[in-house]
């Protein structure tokens, strides 16, 4: 067999970002696997919010470091991401939201993030699709902003292979080998290959392949999805994005559209032995075509975005991300395995995240001090579970309905 120090299963956003930094962090004999083509799966759907302001203070400096990450991929590969810095406005009208939203902005203060309170005025200047109430509450971080994707998840491995590891398209990982104790590589359609440590980035897969080798990650894939809106002069690139708790929804521009999303109620969840290899024309079975969900949102964001009522709506985008019960992700290794590291379970976060999921996984690959604590994310927090068992995947599922921040 083929031998590799390290083998990063997954051509997604993740898997990129892990090789870039192990890659930089002198990491030889890398190669990262892709069944498809490189970020053209649910890293290409996301929304890409890159949000500063989080209710868990831990997370603060990994989506900090997806900022810093982005800055080192330009430098290496000279090439631009198109990062839009148009600030983050959250608007609460409810004593709850509002009370919640005092609290995000004490945390995002005390951690050194500039945070801004608007009145309605200033908020309408800024957003003209926008109504508010006279009595909400407006927060601005003018120092955030949104990214493509497929942008980052390709520049993370552009970056990665100027560094010197090696990018296998169209090979897809059939099984992880693992005997006794030890995992000793991946099988590929055409290969077997030979691995000191195999990363476990596969993206909505990574379940499936680690449920083959006994081991169970904490996670589901859930439906994410939004829709883009017809052109309007109301709709600027230049416009803040913004989250709405009460409406459970989010919006950014989309250049002179508008992309919004709302978390429903009962989020939409796929069986793991149910996932397709690629998700081109898939169909969720709970509410195919997104119309539910359109439906169930649009009065609460009516409130807030009138122009729903009437505006086309030109597109619809679906894709998935690994959910977990405590919106924690799902990273390192699992307890008596050893070669099996976990990059995985985004809980919806992925491109934001990205950077410093990818730090810490490199911090335990060449024995660093990790820079946050992993305890939150570790593999076996939750004890034996069976992620394929139905109401371990509504827990997810649960989780992804309760999310009311970006």
């Amino acid at each position: 067999m083929k031998s590799y120090d390290v083998v990063i299963i997954g051509g997604g956003v993740l898997g990129g970002a892990v090789a870039f930094y192990l890659a930089k962090r002198g990491v030889e004999n890398i190669l990262l696997l892709e069944r498809n083509s490189i970020a053209q799966g649910n890293s290409s759907l996301a929304a890409g919010l890159l949000t500063r302001g989080r209710f868990k203070p831990a997370l603060i400096p990994m989506v900090l470091e997806t900022y810093q990450a982005i800055r080192e991929v330009e430098s290496v590969t000279r090439r631009s991401l198109n990062v839009r810095r148009t600030g983050c406005l959250y608007a609460a009208v409810s004593p709850e939201h509002q009370k919640n939203l005092r609290e995000l902005a004490t945390i995002s203060t005390e951690r050194g993030l500039k945070v801004e309170w608007l009145d309605t005025t200033t908020a309408a200047h800024l957003l003209p699709w926008m109504r508010l109430p006279r009595d909400t509450s407006v927060v601005f971080m003018p120092e955030d902003g949104y990214v493509d994707g497929y942008t980052l998840a390709s520049g993370y491995i552009k970056a990665a292979h100027v560094l010197g590891i090696q990018v296998r398209e169209n090979t897809a990982v059939t099984e992880i080998i693992r005997r006794g104790d030890q995992i000793i590589g991946v099988k590929t359609t055409s290969e077997n290959i030979h691995a000191n440590i195999v990363i476990d980035a596969a993206r909505v897969w990574a379940g499936l392949l680690a449920h083959e080798i006994g081991i169970g990650l904490p996670m589901a894939p859930i439906r994410s999805h939004y829709w883009i809106t017809e052109p309007h002069t109301q709709f600027s690139p230049e416009q803040p994005f913004v989250i709405l708790p009460d409406a459970r929804a989010y919006a950014r521009p989309e250049s002179n559209r508008l992309l919004f999303g709302f978390r429903e109620r009962e989020s939409a969840s796929v069986h793991p032995l149910d996932l397709p290899d690629t998700m081109d024309g898939f169909t969720f079975k709970q509410d195919a075509n997104g119309w539910q969900t359109l439906m169930e949102g649009a009065p609460d964001m009516s409130l807030y975005f009138p122009l729903i009522e009437q505006i086309q709506i030109s597109s619809y985008v679906r894709g998935l991300s690994n959910y977990t019960p405590d919106g924690n992700f799902v990273l390192g290794e699992y307890p008596g395995v050893s070669g099996f590291i976990a990059a995985t379970g985004c809980a919806g976060a992925g491109i934001a995240m990205s950077g410093g999921i990818a730090r810490l996984i490199s911090d335990l690959v060449t024995g660093q001090p990790p820079f946050v604590d992993p305890a939150p994310h570790q593999i076996h927090r939750f004890g034996k579970i069976d992620p394929m068992s139905y109401e371990f995947i509504q827990l997810c599922a649960d989780a992804r309905a309760g999310k009311l921040t970006g």
